[in-house]
């Protein structure tokens, strides 16, 4: 099979064994003929697998990226998918030029076109739209159909026809696109936009070959600590691979907002989950989302967040409510720090005398006191932000920060 002339990346450079197994998830869906959308956490790496991918020889690559484009536009997607499928050493400039002035339904039709003529050729054509969700402000049923049909114009190329499709699609997306645009994403083009494929974190091991794409490791006596840390996440590895705040990442501004960053593409029942296992506390189903794109990996039976600098996000920055009668307690320990609140204080402030002049419907006892300053010391507030309440027997209760 004859490979693209115009893909020319370093990742060629990461060897036959990096990401063996992403490898054979990919070339599974590409050997049946399936278009599919790639799905991963915003930022894991997903163009650099995506460019590693290219380089392989069980297709004619052609990669269309959307970071290149000079405008999110339609006119300018075409524009770059044209440019991705030439081979331009047998155009003239000119030639070239005036292909570049037409109009969209030119451009698409010059796509479709050169489509067919390189099936004439090749066994089997991937058009990798990397980055796609990009474009979602021009995603409309009419444009969204318009791509879809691009896998069918070869002839004998449609999957109803028998054997394998010829023409291969693959677009990535942080979520499915059916929820990124739904009205697009209906009727025929329903089907087509939502055969996902989730592209988990890299192994520590693959993510060692992508640094060493640049650098040494020489000079970064502490790098296989910062991958294992990284939980195989690209961005969050260079981040934290260029931080002057290693003590502390949290109180890194890149960090943090890549932390932010990762909790926003979540919906609400998402991150509610999300927060529940950064604070250890039991989920009994975690949404497939989170499984498949790796936020949350299963260890042993409970699971666990891919890094623990999320976790770690969670309880410092995310607003976690204590109940009535604790935030009342903690209140009043903490406008006291370090100093010892008597019993009777506590009792007149959290349990306040009712109209008859009794405490708090009888609530207040020694035994109830005691249970409430058990449930604040096990709270997840109290736990994350390091306090500490310290008992003196028979007289009170006083509150320290560890």
């Amino acid at each position: 099979m004859t490979s693209n002339p115009t893909n020319n990346f370093k990742e060629a450079q990461l060897g036959k064994d990096f990401a063996p197994e992403k490898l054979q998830e990919f070339k599974g869906m590409i050997d049946a003929g399936i278009s599919f959308v790639a799905m991963s956490m915003p930022g894991v790496g997903t163009s650099y697998f995506l460019k590693y991918l290219c380089m392989q020889d069980f297709g004619y690559f052609i990669h269309v990226d959307m970071y290149e484009l000079p405008s999110l536009t339609t006119h300018e997607f075409y524009k770059e998918t044209l440019k991705a499928m030439l081979e331009r050493s047998f155009l003239s400039s000119s030639a070239y030029r005036l292909l570049l002035t037409k109009s969209d339904d030119e451009l698409f039709s010059e796509i479709k076109k050169k489509l067919v003529h390189l099936a004439e050729k090749q066994e089997k054509i991937v058009i990798i739209f990397s980055r796609f969700d990009q474009l979602k402000k021009e995603f409309d049923w009419n444009f969204l159909s318009n791509i879809q049909s691009l896998a069918t114009v070869a002839p004998g190329s449609p999957r109803s026809a028998g054997g394998a499709g010829k023409i291969v699609e693959i677009f990535t997306s942080v979520k499915p696109l059916n929820e990124t645009a739904p009205d697009a994403v209906s009727g025929g083009n329903l089907n087509f936009y939502s055969k996902d494929l989730y592209f988990k974190p890299f192994s520590d091991s693959d993510l060692k070959k992508l640094f060493l794409l640049d650098h040494t490791l020489k000079a970064h006596p502490d790098i296989y600590d910062l991958i294992k840390l990284s939980g195989g996440h690209i961005q969050l590895f260079n981040i934290i691979l260029n931080s002057h705040k290693q003590q502390n990442l949290m109180l890194d501004q890149f960090v943090k907002q890549q932390m932010k960053s990762l909790m926003g593409y979540l919906d609400y029942q998402q991150s509610k989950q999300v927060q529940k296992i950064a604070l250890g506390k039991n989920v009994d189903e975690v949404d497939e989302y989170l499984l498949g794109v790796g936020m949350v990996k299963t260890v042993g039976s409970s699971y666990q967040l891919f890094t623990p600098l999320l976790a770690q996000y969670i309880k410092e920055n995310m607003p976690i409510k204590l109940p009535a009668k604790e935030a009342k307690l903690f209140k009043l320990l903490k406008n006291n720090m370090g100093k010892v609140v008597s019993k009777d204080q506590i009792f007149t402030e959290v349990w306040p005398a009712s109209p008859d002049g009794g405490q708090g419907g009888g609530e207040a006892t020694d035994w109830a006191l005691d249970a409430l300053i058990y449930r604040l010391r096990k709270h997840p507030f109290m736990l994350s932000h390091g306090y500490i309440i310290e008992s003196n027997k028979k007289v009170g209760y006083s509150l320290v920060s560890t």
